[in-house]
């Protein structure tokens, strides 16, 4: 069950808050920044004394100046308000106010304040935020109130990930940035005025299971928790059997808090009766916290151990396959394509990067997908990358196109569904943890089964293999970088159903022979396909690289400079045009579109004809399996020239000749509809440029030199190529004439390969 984890690698260490004096209760972090004094007001004069939690008001303040916000609030306040100071211990129904010039934390129960970075983005409440979700876990309740930009979205999505409760202000807030930026990012679990948090912060106080130190224990409900299970293996195809008890019983408890039921039992028929409360606890189970170059030291020693291992013998077009599992939201893996491109560029190395992201949580694969983050990513990620690898975008963050283009999303279980394979780096990071042993085990198994001989396995600092010692040797046992070990043979184990219950078409009773003849059958299938199976290519309808199937090798011959997943950019020139109208015939007519007998010659000079199947995959155009067929050539030159030098034509040269033809034909269909691209992509820019002359020139009359939002912006179109008007990067029309390999787009020639057929062909007549 691939899935996402937290940033801290403390994993279900340890169930329950940890605080110096030994008490435990919830602590509210309380955000605002302009227009913010209004809201705190309003929230603290509708909370009662005797809440029993503790309250930490975090505020944009000026650095140079003295505040009076904690005398401020105290006015007419029942409950003590106090400045914050370095070491003090957080108490039940008090209020503290972080001092201007100073970043504030929290830590086993104490408040911890350093002197404010001025070299850095100031964003404090992201940052108390964070270390609450670490400090009380499920205890942790975050509130974002009015401020303009996105501080608190990323600590309120730590939060949530603890199992936490969050809140934002609604419309009544007078700038409404740093609530629409938190609600936008799905962290937000009540969207409410300041007095209504406050009713709903004293309703929150009063149930004895959000109060308890450790979460309360279920197994006098365990009938009810099957029900809970049954549910949301019945509605999302997911089965959280063995995940981790404690993981469950916070994240299920959270989910009842919010729905304001406190009996096992209800929620349990609340589930059967309303699937879409099991739809939102299968996502608050999968939840995703992470960040940015997550373990910057772990990054570091990436580069100077693993990413030389790969390199190391590596034939230039051969390349470097990376697995993130459990990917989230992308950072992990966009992440990984950063530090790859720096290390490559650094060392001299073009290997091609291919990095594959897996994670079961749809939501988070459409995230990942659109790669666009808030403005609070700077924290994590250096101006210079930011500079080089983002894009700003309205107070967002966007990957830029050629990072993105390394990267392919999908969702995986990786428990029922077949791993990936001849991976060289597997990033398996803080999911091991969140699962029981049975399952560890077959997550190891299944990773190794993916590795190539000396592959690297990636873990969080949290984690270990267990049991499973013999599949692999410790390269780094700080970073928990470990090697397939040689010679070590493993095969994947994929379930079918949940635990307990036998596979589907399995009679009852099977058991563990069941899955084991299962397994067997798999991997005779995997055998069977790998030999005789022709090789294939799974694309989207944008031509983008969706999957590789079988031995592609002999078909493509990606072009040296920038890697691409695009199909007409690493295919084999000769079989574009063949490859391009099946597809076009494929989309329109709806049906299975095959081309035949396209002639391939190798390096060394034997000859092979290819013929080529396209298949649509899915309900509606949701991709293209592209099929390679090869049969052999009969040399029949001798026969054929016989029959010339009589003036008789032959079988043969009929043959040679339609098959000619026909290649023509695909041909000029294939360059009229690079032509037609070119034609409307430069229709495209001229009205652009028109749109942007008209618009710029009342500016320049009033002689505003501040330019165009359009300086920056970036657009993706379909097929994964970009367009910008600024920003030097080529227009779409450009990759499409790459992939033909047409280097000026102004000037169109035929492929060579049809080009010498045609001259080596003497048409005969009867």
């Amino acid at each position: 069950m691939s899935r996402s984890s937290p940033t801290t690698g403390s994993g279900d260490a340890s169930d329950s808050p940890v605080q110096a004096d030994g008490e435990s209760f919830p602590v509210v972090g309380i955000g605002a920044s302009a227009g913010g004094l209004e809201a705190f007001r309003s929230l603290l004069g509708a909370l009662p004394t005797d809440t029993g939690m503790a309250f930490v008001i975090v505020s944009h303040l000026d650095a140079t100046h003295a505040s009076a916000l904690a005398e401020i609030l105290a006015a007419g306040m029942s409950m003590p308000v106090t400045k914050a100071v370095n070491e003090q211990l957080v108490e039940s129904n008090h209020v503290y106010v972080m001092p201007p010039g100073q970043d504030m934390t929290i830590e086993q129960g104490r408040l911890q304040l350093q002197p404010r970075a001025g070299h850095t983005l100031h964003r404090p409440i992201d940052l108390f935020f964070r270390s609450l979700a670490k400090d009380r876990r499920h205890q942790a309740i975050g509130v974002v109130l009015s401020g303009m930009a996105s501080d608190g979205t990323l600590g309120m999505r730590a939060i949530k990930g603890e199992g936490g409760i969050t809140f934002a202000q609604d419309e009544t807030a007078r700038e409404s940035g740093m609530p629409h930026s938190a609600v936008a990012d799905g962290c937000v679990d009540f969207v409410l005025p300041p007095a209504a948090i406050a009713e709903e912060l004293v309703r929150i106080s009063r149930l004895p299971r959000v109060m308890a130190a450790s979460t309360p224990s279920l197994a006098d409900e365990d009938g009810c928790l099957a029900r809970v299970l049954e549910s949301l293996r019945r509605e999302t195809g997911v089965d959280f059997t063995h995940y981790k008890a404690p993981t469950l019983r916070r994240r299920i408890l959270r989910r009842m808090i919010l729905q304001k039921q406190d009996d096992l039992l209800d929620y349990a028929q609340s589930l059967e009766a309303r699937p879409a409360e099991a739809r939102a606890l299968h996502d608050d189970l999968l939840i995703g916290v992470t960040s940015f170059f997550r373990d910057p030291e772990s990054f570091d020693a990436l580069s100077a151990q693993v990413f030389p291992a790969l390199i190391k013998g590596r034939r230039t077009n051969d390349p470097i396959r990376v697995w993130v599992l459990g990917c989230s939201t992308g950072e992990e893996a966009y992440s990984l394509a950063i530090a790859l491109t720096e290390f490559l560029e650094s060392s001299g190395d073009r290997a091609p990067i291919q990095i594959f992201a897996s994670d079961v949580n749809p939501r988070s694969i459409e995230i990942a997908r659109a790669a666009v983050y808030p403005g609070d990513i700077a924290q994590d990620v250096s101006p210079e990358r930011l500079g080089r690898f983002f894009v700003e975008l309205d107070g967002h963050y966007r990957i830029t196109g050629d990072i993105r283009d390394l990267c392919v999303f999908s969702r995986h279980n990786v428990l029922i569904a077949p791993p990936f394979s001849r991976i060289d780096l597997v990033s398996c990071r803080n999911l091991l943890i969140y699962l029981e042993p049975v399952l560890q085990r077959e997550v190891v198994r299944n990773l190794h089964y993916a590795l190539t001989a000396d592959g690297m396995l990636w873990l969080g600092s949290a984690e270990s293999i267990g049991s499973q010692q013999d599949l692999f040797d410790t390269i780094d046992p700080r970073h928990k970088f470990l090697r397939r070990r040689a010679g070590s043979v493993s095969y994947p184990r994929l379930r079918r159903g949940s635990a307990g219950s036998s596979a589907p078409g399995q009679p009852p009773g099977l058991g563990d022979h069941a899955f084991r003849l299962v397994d067997v059958l798999k991997e005779s299938d995997r055998i069977l396909l790998s030999r005789f199976a022709p090789a294939g290519i799974l694309v989207s309808p944008a031509m983008e690289i969706l999957q590789y199937r079988g031995d592609v090798a002999p078909y493509i011959s990606p072009a040296t400079g920038k890697p691409s997943l695009h199909l007409m950019q690493v295919l084999d020139r000769r079989l574009q045009a063949a490859v391009r109208a099946a597809i076009d015939r494929s989309a329109t007519e709806d049906r299975m579109s095959r081309e035949e007998r396209v002639r391939l010659t190798s390096d060394r000079g034997d000859e092979r004809n290819v013929s080529v199947q396209v298949e649509r995959v899915g309900p509606g155009p949701e991709a293209f399996l592209v099929l390679f067929d090869e049969e052999p050539t009969v040399l029949t030159r001798g026969v054929a020239a016989d029959s010339r030098r009589h003036g008789v034509p032959s079988e043969k040269d009929d043959e040679e000749l339609a098959r000619v033809s026909k290649e023509l034909a695909d041909t000029q269909t294939y360059l009229q509809s690079l032509l037609e691209d070119q034609q409307a992509a430069h229709e495209d820019t001229h009205q652009r440029d028109d749109r942007r002359q008209r618009r710029d020139q009342p500016a320049d009359r009033a002689g505003d030199a501040g330019g165009g939002v359009d300086d920056a912006r970036e657009e993706s179109t379909a097929g994964g190529t970009e367009t910008r008007s600024r920003s030097g990067a080529p227009p779409a029309w450009a990759a499409t004439s790459d992939a033909a390999g047409v280097a000026n787009p102004s000037v169109v020639s035929v492929p060579g390969v049809f080009a010498t057929t045609l001259l080596g062909v003497e048409k005969t007549s009867k």
